[in-house]
């Protein structure tokens, strides 16, 4: 799970990636975390609870267990192409 605009970033500047596993990465796993979308942002200042890492820990821990089953599964049937 990362921030897409850093890694994007350090992507097209390495090269060598493979795009669309690069493209689950940063656009699941970088707004699966409350700053990483602005629908985030912005629900995170309407209900700063929000924020919370116990929170998210305790209810939302499902949806790191679907990013990851779903990368492994995404893997598994397109493989790795890195170039």
């Amino acid at each position: 799970m990362f921030d897409n605009i850093p890694l994007t970033e350090l992507a097209i500047k390495q090269g060598g990636y493979d795009w669309g596993m690069l493209a689950y990465a940063v656009g699941y796993g970088g707004s699966m975390l409350w700053f990483g979308s602005s629908a985030g942002v912005a629900i995170s200042g309407l209900l700063p609870q929000a924020r919370s890492i116990t929170g998210w820990l305790r209810h939302g821990w499902h949806i790191a267990l679907g990013y990851v089953a779903g990368f492994l599964v995404a893997l598994a049937l397109v493989g790795w192409h890195p170039g």
